[in-house]
């Protein structure tokens, strides 16, 4: 069984890897994005052996008000920290982010966003993460899911290490709620305000109110221990 699943994962990966590379050749948004898409769907019937009957087994969820607030937090926090990553390496290494085109306006972007959250939610936490979970336990599930989806992000603007961190927290989110509904809503908010603030950091005046060593570093330390809390508020309720 062990076994299967590393082979699974390889499997599932490399469809990603060699499909994300032709669609990001695309030139055209839409196309590119439906390919995407498709990809996705493509490499998660190969884990449920192109049997959507078998989707992994999960646990029901059950809501409660602690649940949003430490969502709250993680995200915050996940937005801080994986937005301000990349602005203190590209200080560091003196780079000008504000010359990095936006491809098209936000409201143009939310039909991409708002589908790009549901696919990569169900697809990475509903069958990957569950998956891994249900064969080598919780733990591995959230590590080596995340490690997938940073992998899987190889070819986008996002970065590697802000796509390992956000696949830590959704799949903390998504296991310790065990609803996708609210992973899929944490994604949503944090994919809609890192594409505003990739727009404003384009702005060179208001990003300079921040691009300074102290602030960024101050930010993502806040950010960081928001997301601390999120685990501490999450595990409360996971111990009941």
């Amino acid at each position: 069984m062990t076994k299967n699943i590393y082979l699974n994962l390889l499997i599932f990966t490399s469809i990603l890897l060699v499909g994300f590379y032709f669609t990001s050749e695309l030139k055209n948004v839409w196309i590119s994005h439906l390919s995407h898409l498709g990809i996705m769907i493509l490499a998660g019937l190969t884990l449920v052996e192109f049997d959507k009957g078998k989707l992994p087994e999960k646990e029901k969820p059950e809501f409660k008000i602690n649940q949003f607030i430490g969502i709250v937090f993680g995200i915050i926090g996940l937005i801080a920290v994986c937005n301000l990553i990349p602005v203190l390496a590209t200080k560091m290494a003196g780079i000008d982010i504000t010359r990095h085109p936006i491809i098209i306006g936000l409201n143009q972007m939310v039909p991409i966003l708002i589908s790009i959250s549901i696919f990569e939610e169900i697809l990475f936490r509903r069958v990957l993460a569950q998956k891994i979970k249900n064969t080598l336990g919780i733990t591995k599930g959230i590590w080596i899911s995340a490690f997938v989806f940073a992998i899987a992000h190889i070819y986008s603007d996002t970065g590697i290490l802000p796509s390992f961190i956000g696949g830590v927290v959704l799949a903390y989110i998504y296991f310790k709620t065990n609803s996708i509904y609210l992973s899929v809503i944490a994604h949503l908010f944090y994919n809609i305000v890192t594409y505003y603030l990739l727009a404003v950091f384009r702005d060179k005046d208001k990003l300079e109110l921040i691009y300074d060593y102290p602030t960024i570093s101050l930010s993502i330390s806040f950010g960081i221990i928001l997301i601390v809390g999120m685990t501490k508020i999450l595990n409360k309720k996971a111990s009941r």
